[in-house]
């Protein structure tokens, strides 16, 4: 069993960067070649001590460029050790890392090294990105910045921990079932998952290989306002309804008492859903109960499991399906993706059409509304768990969260609320919306119309706004 180890090293220096300058006035300094040195120097210096504890780089490289060209002037950014970046060697999360670099960067990556930015880093995720814990036995956990005792969540765990204490500005990762939103959410720092198909989703995988659809290639920053000017030096032509000054409508989920969170989640809610009601932009509970059906979860799991099950062997494939554990501690997930791990092309080609019938609905059922609020997960950060059973970095869990609606296991529980907007492609901004018990953040999915990415980006700066 590969198990890495749980021990949380001693807390040295201020771990978590709060404040600071927006991203848009360090491009600015950034021009200035004496500012860009005393930057990457303090920067770099950060990194040195925060890493420490952190411990959320694969490799950095911290040379400040001497010229700089594009309108990012030089800016340092992160990418997940999942994605390529021309010159830099892959871990995939995994024991041992691939022996040649990357030729070519994935084409996000290259359009922000093309406008001027720098890869100063590449960040840690699990095997595979396989969990929703970050790390492994070569390279131990990646440890929540406002507690090192405490997960950061995965598997763009690596970049959301550099974002939020500091050590990185602008993180690329990537999300299939809540990869980004759920870092980002427990280490209280912001996250852009973009519509499907709105960017490329090349460089996630070994060579040409690619999933079809779900995943995406995405940013991680402080705030939506850094999120929103990336997002516009990316897309400076596209037409957007960001700029319009039409009252927005918002519906935000409602938690009941038979709700599939935990104390410390709901409690959160309700506070963040109390403030939002005493704010400008006041939302509209709704139960959202169409997006929590079973079979969207059902739906969901099979094809994230056809998919990813033509980058496994047959024998491997069968050998996880007879894992019957595995599916038992996960009726809402695994046991799905192990249904889709079976690789019946009659039965995907169902499922696309399933797909594209639920998106369309979706699309009428909140035609009124500009967008959608509701939880991350159904549980708050916890401390670093092992895993029951770990085959070569494909984990088991048997623990079980307490909740409002009943004992929910791990995967099902990181899952709840994720999957069905993986499953919908529509753009998600995740928000930190308060503490929990443990002074742990708590994160909103913040979920707009699809190709409508800029109005969602606006209107995240302005529910940011409110709660400040």
């Amino acid at each position: 069993m590969n198990e890495f180890q749980y021990i949380a090293p001693k807390v040295q220096g201020d771990l978590v960067c709060d404040s600071g300058p927006d991203l848009e006035r360090i491009v600015r300094d950034l021009a200035d070649p004496i500012l860009r040195r005393a930057h990457y120097k303090a920067e770099t210096e950060r990194r040195d001590l925060v890493e420490q504890v952190v411990n959320a780089f694969e490799e950095r490289r911290e040379a400040c460029p001497i010229d700089v060209t594009g309108p990012l002037n030089g800016l340092p950014i992160s990418v997940k050790d999942q994605v390529a970046v021309a010159g830099w060697r892959r871990s995939f999360g995994q024991e041992k890392r691939t022996k040649r670099p990357d030729r070519e960067s994935a084409l996000l990556v290259k359009r922000l090294e093309d406008l001027g930015a720098v890869v100063t880093g590449k960040t840690a995720l699990p095997p595979n990105a396989m969990d929703f814990q970050t790390g492994n036995a070569r390279r131990g956990p990646t440890c929540n910045p406002h507690d090192p005792r405490f997960t950061t969540g995965g598997s763009t765990g690596g970049g959301a921990a550099a974002v939020a204490s500091g050590m990185s500005i602008l993180d690329v990762g990537a999300d299939l079932a809540g990869s980004l939103r759920v870092p980002a959410a427990w280490c209280g720092v912001c996250s852009y998952v973009p519509t499907e198909g709105f960017w490329f989703n090349d460089g996630l995988l070994r060579g040409s290989q690619r999933l079809s659809h779900f995943a995406r290639i995405g940013l991680t920053a402080r705030s939506a306002r850094d999120l929103a000017y990336i997002w516009h030096v990316l897309e400076p032509s596209a037409e957007t309804k960001s700029e319009k000054a039409s009252p927005v409508r918002l519906a935000i989920w409602s938690a009941g008492s038979h709700a599939p969170c935990d104390s410390n989640t709901a409690y959160a809610w309700r506070a963040f859903s109390q403030v939002l009601h005493d704010a400008p932009c006041d939302p509209e509970p709704a139960d959202m109960d169409s997006l929590f059906e079973d079979s969207v979860y059902q739906l969901g799991g099979e094809m994230i499991g056809h998919m990813t099950g033509a980058l496994l062997p047959a024998l491997i494939r069968w050998m996880l399906r007879r894992d019957r554990r595995a599916a038992e501690s996960s009726p809402g997930f695994v046991s799905h993706v192990h249904t889709g791990y079976k690789r019946d092309k009659a039965r995907h080609q169902t499922n696309l059409q399933r797909m594209r019938t639920l998106r369309d609905a979706a699309a009428q059922d909140w035609a009124e509304y500009d967008a959608l609020l509701l939880p991350v997960t159904s549980v708050s950060a916890f401390e670093h768990m092992r895993p029951a059973k770990d085959w070569n970095g494909v984990r088991t869990y048997e623990q079980q969260f307490n909740t409002g609606a009943g004992p929910l296991g791990y995967f099902d529980a990181m899952t709840r609320f994720t999957l069905p907007l993986t499953v919908l492609g529509w753009p998600v901004v995740t928000l930190p919306i308060g503490r929990d018990s443990n002074g742990l953040p708590v994160g909103a999915q913040l979920v707009g119309k699809p190709r409508d990415d800029g109005r969602l980006l606006a209107i995240a700066e302005q529910i940011q706004a409110a709660l400040h």
